[in-house]
């Protein structure tokens, strides 16, 4: 939406590359209608539907302003009754305009009455037309905009971005609107809940004030001139007459404005269109590219007998489950406002009891520290955590406290090795420069959360700029100029619109504070990640933010790291937003709930014969339980009262990252080259220290060799087959309709190719990824300094107040006076972490299967090759981690002799 002339039609004709779309070369408008175009956005693999409006300040003469409204409203309800809400509303402002007149202001007024409040978090403000004006008159007109006339849809969650007529600048902002969770507008509630019509809807008034203004002074003007003619002498007929014809074309005007006004006291009835109707637009939007997209259509169109396929389906996988023991009954989904979709009730066969799942002392201490009172702890478990001597003295003191544990608890486990605790294998803090920018950096290649580190966008480079020249940081702004295309972030900054939060609301829970960071990192020419500035909380622009740069500008300036508080605390700020992100976001919904959709969707879909469980069923084993567990006690009573998120912003963050995941996007080929790192480079020098990078792209191949060796010979029909196997086309709608997973990302499989890639996917999510994201938890995150979950003391408010903090504001930011809380947040990684058994690793799966004469012979050969590939890819993992810079922490995570087969803890 947005005013004529700013861009809406020129904007759909670079995403969907139609040129049939019409775009205007003056202020002219050519878009008369609510238009729909569709189009397939390669990088999520998801079908786009893009809704195009005539602008509120049309210049046609055969459209008014209420005619624009109807037309919106009356498609807006269409799709409220079909039950589709908007991902997005993109409103479009020229940032060449000089000033934001009163027509502006109108169509602005009216965007946001249509949408209402709650639907602020998924308003984007796109600029254009940044070529008619200097970076710097745009920047200062950027934040005029954000300050003044938008300052309160923007304080509530809505986004600004830019876009400069390329299509990667329009690609990020679908990309952006893809992480938005789906909502209704204002005008759908007003008129379908609370019965208005549309002049008495907040939009509406806003028109109908407008309309009467224009009357009050149309007839105000023609009563002036009739009094003024009254007044002309005979003798004067010329003026007279020019007078009558200006007071004829002001009542022409005003019975149009009296017609306008009727028009919106009538409403919709005349304007709605049919379901039926805008159905069929739906239908026949543009030209449809792809033959995904065109296999859809059909479905569509033919929905009996799809669900006849459907229900013969799931009858014969009932007949077969029944067979083997497992009644249809047990696969069903079941739904919650707290989690995605998940399994009603878990098959016999597949449940598993927690002591067989965790380790018995982990699990106990962990039950106690839940349950019991601080004070009453045992004395071995309460004196893990620093006592009040030490709280009080220095970080040194905490290092010493940790690395005497860890000394202790080795000593006992040699005279019992049952003996064991969270100290006794090392963790980060036995290292001397564990606080340092290396280590610091490294840990976004290495550490528990390689997975979201992103070659900086422009808005970011922008926001870093502008900071770095109010900061006069002048070798800040010489370097991100210099170095542009090697900038990397870490960002966090959606956190707030996630939970439901205004920007400049607090996250803040029982003492307990969180932060929405975003640091920035140098990516240096010989492959160090260099941490070179931090955005402590992002509270929706950076003049609203705290932002610090390193005094260090690269990574061979010599400096008292040690002694750097300010800049150490901001540190400490981007490592409980990761923590957050990466415990919640990367390893519970994107493998443990993403697996547990695609596990129910295939017992639905697939008999327990059919190819695909015979290749994933492996990796199945204890997700089920597991998930029931985090479900029932890891996220409610542990993860709730870790975090400065309360619970029901946990799960509202926890649903948000489920809506926000991109099945195809996140295909390790698409997922490394989105985020700037193309898997033919990694091995450049410049990569060499991305363990997981070069690692993860090399396992992918590996899995889907073997996967597309066992498909290949299966469908030996090749794409005729995958699209003729009724189970495939059943599945990809259970995973994702409403009534199924709920995971709209998920693509159609109409290829063998497509079909490889999607069972490369879920052995990936079980397998690698998992392992990657879970086993490091431990050796990072046990002591508690290096990555707490929350802050004990509140964010400073202003760069000169984070500048005088000291060593015991940073110390008084850890739960030193909360045993409990400290003891949690090391306890929790070490119950997560515990080694892979031999039996259940990928390697063993490997050898196992092919010689087992039980296992299908496509399979059995298959797993042979597999298991030559993971015996060389060993030697691999272990080159690349003696290949790391930093020698102190191997990276062997992903050694197939230590990958976990399932997603097992």
């Amino acid at each position: 939406m947005g005013g004529t002339g700013t861009g809406k039609s020129s904007l759909i004709r670079l995403l969907t590359e139609d040129t049939g779309v019409k775009i205007g070369s003056s202020l002219d408008s050519l878009t008369t209608d609510v238009q729909l175009f569709r189009f397939l956005d390669h990088t999520s693999g998801r079908n786009i539907v893009l809704v195009d409006t005539p602008g509120f300040d049309d210049s046609r003469s055969d459209i008014t302003d209420t005619a624009v409204l109807k037309k919106i409203a009356a498609f807006l309800l269409n799709e409220y009754d079909e039950k589709r809400q908007l991902n997005g509303l993109v409103y479009l402002h020229r940032i060449s305009d000089p000033r934001f007149g009163a027509q502006a202001s109108r169509n602005l007024k009216i965007f946001q009455n249509i949408c209402g409040t709650k639907a602020y978090k998924n308003i984007t403000v796109l600029t254009t037309f940044w070529d008619s004006v200097s970076t710097e008159e745009g920047l200062m007109r950027e934040e005029q905009l954000k300050s003044t006339f938008f300052n309160h849809i923007v304080a509530q969650g809505a986004r600004f971005m830019r876009h400069d007529r390329s299509t990667q600048s329009a690609l990020e902002i679908i990309t952006h609107i893809l992480t938005l969770t789906p909502t209704d507008v204002q005008i759908q509630e007003e008129i379908r809940i609370g019965g208005k019509g549309l002049e008495d809807t907040a939009a509406g008034s806003i028109h109908r004030e407008e309309v009467e203004r224009v009357l009050a002074k149309h007839k105000q003007e023609i009563a002036s001139l009739g009094e003024e003619i009254n007044t002309i002498k005979h003798d004067n007929e010329s003026l007279r007459r020019d007078l009558l014809e200006e007071k004829e074309e002001l009542e022409q005007r005003l019975r149009l404005w009296e017609n306008e006004k009727a028009d919106l006291k009538k409403g919709l009835e005349d304007s709605l269109k049919s379901r039926g109707q805008l159905e069929d637009q739906y239908k026949s939007v543009d030209v449809v590219r792809s033959a995904t997209l065109e296999l859809l259509q059909v479905q569509l169109e033919d929905k009996k007998k799809a669900t006849t396929v459907v229900a013969q389906v799931r009858e014969e996988i009932a007949v077969q489950r029944t067979y083997k023991g497992n009644g249809n009954d047990f696969f069903q989904f079941a739904y919650s406002d707290r989690y995605p979709p998940c399994m009603k009730i878990i098959p016999t066969d597949d449940r598993k009891n927690p002591l067989r799942i965790f380790d018995f002392a982990s699990f106990a201490e962990t039950t106690a520290l839940l349950f019991i009172r601080p004070e009453l702890l045992w004395t071995k478990l309460r004196n893990l955590a620093p006592n009040q001597i030490i709280a009080e003295q220095t970080m040194q003191a905490l290092e010493v406290h940790n690395y005497r544990l860890h000394t202790e608890a080795r000593q006992r486990a040699k005279l019992d090795p049952g003996a064991r605790d969270m100290y006794m294998s090392k963790n980060i803090g036995l290292r001397r420069d564990w606080y340092t920018d290396a280590a610091f950096g490294q840990q976004q290649f290495t550490g528990t959360n390689p997975t979201t580190i992103t070659l900086a966008p422009r808005r970011w480079m922008d926001e870093f700029m502008l900071v770095a020249r109010v900061q006069e940081r002048t070798d800040v702004t010489k370097l991100l100029t210099e170095r542009a295309d090697n900038m990397y972030v870490q960002d966090y900054s959606d956190f707030r619109s996630s939970i439901g939060l205004y920007p400049g609301e607090r996250i803040v829970c029982d003492g307990r504070h969180g932060c929405s960071s975003v640091a920035l990192f140098h990516l240096e020419t010989e492959g160090k990640l260099h941490p070179l500035g931090i955005v402590l909380d992002y509270k929706g622009s950076m003049q609203e933010s705290v932002t610090i740069f390193n005094r260090r500008i690269t990574s061979n300036v010599n400096g008292n790291e040690y002694e750097d508080w300010p800049w150490r605390f901001a540190k400490t700020c981007v490592q409980v937003s990761d923590w957050l992100r990466h415990e919640v976001a990367i390893h519970l919904v994107n493998t443990h709930l993403v697996e547990e959709v695609i596990i129910v969707a295939a017992y639905r879909s697939f008999g327990p014969n059919h190819i695909i469980t015979r290749l994933l069923e492996p990796h199945w084993s204890t997700t089920l339980s597991l998930n029931k567990a985090a479900r029932e006690t890891l996220v409610p009573k542990i993860i709730i009262g870790m975090t400065g998120l309360s619970a029901s912003q946990t799960y509202a963050f926890l649903k948000a990252e489920y809506n926000k995941f991109d099945w195809k996007g996140l295909y390790i080929p698409n997922d490394l080259k989105r985020r700037g790192f193309p898997i033919e480079n990694l091995d450049e020098p410049k990569y060499h220290n991305y363990g997981y990078a070069r690692n993860i792209a090399r396992m992918w191949n590996i899995i889907r060799k073997f996967v597309s060796t066992v498909l290949a010979k299966e469908y030996a029909g090749g794409d005729q087959e995958v699209v003729s196997d009724r189970s495939l086309a059943v599945f990809c709608e259970e995973v994702r309709s409403r009534d199924g997973g709920q995971l709209t990302s998920f693509p159609d499989i109409n290829t063998l190719n497509e079909l490889i890639d999607f069972v490369t996917m879920c052995i990936h999510i079980a397998v690698p990824q998992h392992t990657a994201v879970n086993y490091l938890q431990q050796y990072y995150q046990t002591f508690v300094p290096n990555k707490p979950s929350a802050l004990h003391i509140p964010l400073p408010q202003s760069l000169a107040e984070l500048c005088s903090f000291t060593e015991q504001d940073l110390l008084s930011a850890l739960p030193l006076k909360k045993p409990r809380d400290w003891l949690l947040m090391a306890q929790v990684p070490y119950l997560l972490s515990f080694e892979v058994p031999e039996e259940s690793t990928i390697l063993h799966y490997a050898e196992t299967t092919s010689s087992s004469r039980a296992t299908l012979e496509i399979i059995r050969s298959a797993a042979q090759v597999l298991s030559m590939d993971l015996r060389a890819f060993i030697d691999t993992v272990t080159r690349n981690s003696t290949e790391l810079d930093d020698q102190q922490t191997p990276y062997l995570v992903l050694d197939p002799s230590k990958t976990a087969i399932s997603i097992l803890i």
